[in-house]
């Protein structure tokens, strides 16, 4: 078996870092720290997911370095940093006044911000099963944890929509379930990343072992 630990290790600490880094944000509401330390975040989850996608050789990459799934996973990996920049650069001091004042470009970058990141994640996801580089059934994790965050996508926009609850308890309920798939796809897939860099580190170790008694 190729030892792909140390690739692993450093992913999966990232994505552990860009978990708590983000419940930190969550709960430092009117905090100057808050814009730090969503910037902290973003930059972890994107350290992460690219060293995943590019390993430190082929056989250490989640795709096999193939180009359909390095590029959309790299998109995964970038698309909110570079958004939040083009956001930021085209927003006025003060922002918009009225609904009325933004520009028709702010609002398909806004639809493109929905879409592409889904398109990209979902190919992603599914080159990740098929490339097979991931253990089974755990190659499929990636895709349970996107399922899981446009599920909760679905919900939240359902629960707005109907106003089935009172505003204040939807809001509550939209939050909480954000958090869980924000650390599902942070903490979670990180420490998975982990224990399979563990297990991957044990089974060659016992292979070397056996050949030299």
């Amino acid at each position: 078996m190729r030892r792909r630990n140390l690739t692993w290790t450093i992913g999966g600490s990232a994505l552990i870092l860009a978990g708590i880094v983000a419940m930190l944000d969550a709960v430092m509401l009117g905090s100057s720290l808050r814009p730090v330390l969503t910037v902290i975040a973003e930059l972890a989850w994107a350290v992460g997911v690219t060293v995943f996608a590019v390993g430190r050789t082929r056989y250490e990459s989640i795709v096999a370095r193939r180009p359909l799934g390095l590029v959309t996973m790299l998109i995964v990996a970038w698309w909110h940093v570079v958004a939040r920049i083009v956001f930021d650069v085209m927003t006025p001091n003060g922002g918009f006044a009225t609904p009325d004042s933004i520009p028709p470009m702010y609002v398909v970058l806004g639809y493109l911000d929905l879409l592409i990141p889904l398109a990209a994640g979902t190919i992603a996801t599914v080159q990740i099963a098929r490339t097979r580089i991931v253990p089974s059934p755990w190659r499929w994790a990636p895709l349970w944890v996107l399922g899981l965050s446009v599920l909760v996508g679905v919900m939240t926009q359902g629960m707005y929509a109907t106003m089935a609850l009172p505003q204040q308890a939807v809001a509550d309920v939209a939050t909480l379930l954000g958090a869980l798939s924000s650390l599902a796809s942070t903490i979670g897939l990180g420490v998975l990343a982990l224990i399979l860099s563990e297990r991957d580190r044990a089974e060659s170790v016992h292979i070397f072992r056996s050949g030299h008694p």
